[in-house]
């Protein structure tokens, strides 16, 4: 399983929002420069981040995007779930059942997915932007 371009950039763009404290919001096509990306993906994922309440846009003189609450309140699972879904370690886990009559490996995936689902709901957004700051 591999975080998505979208996940990657979501959270890519949620740490800037929040390194960006008070300094106030920031356009899509700001966001889409700092990453090296185009501003209509960028777009698209802050369309899916504000429609998921993680973050606030404005539009006209002074809009942009703005984090919706503290980046401690903020989960990763929740970035990856507004841009993609639930990450799932295989398409077994997504349906909740395996499809092959005898599957030696889904129970070792089950506890694999539990523990992928307990980290990403423990680690918050607050320490992504305190880590490798102006690490390339």
């Amino acid at each position: 399983m591999l975080l998505t371009k979208r996940n990657e950039y979501a959270l890519q763009a949620m740490v800037l929002l929040a390194r960006r404290g008070g300094e106030g919001a920031a356009s899509a096509r700001e966001l889409a420069a700092a990453l090296r990306t185009s501003p209509g993906f960028m777009s698209k994922i802050a369309r899916q981040l504000a429609a998921a309440g993680l973050v606030r846009a404005r539009s006209g003189k002074g809009g942009g995007l703005a984090l919706a609450r503290p980046a401690r309140r903020i989960r990763a699972r929740d970035i990856f779930r507004a841009v993609d879904g639930e990450l799932r370690v295989s398409q077994c886990m997504a349906e909740g059942r395996c499809t092959h009559r005898a599957c030696p490996v889904y129970g070792p995936l089950r506890a694999v997915q539990s523990g992928l689902d307990r980290e990403i709901n423990a680690v918050r957004l607050s320490q992504f932007v305190h880590a490798g700051k102006g690490a390339r």
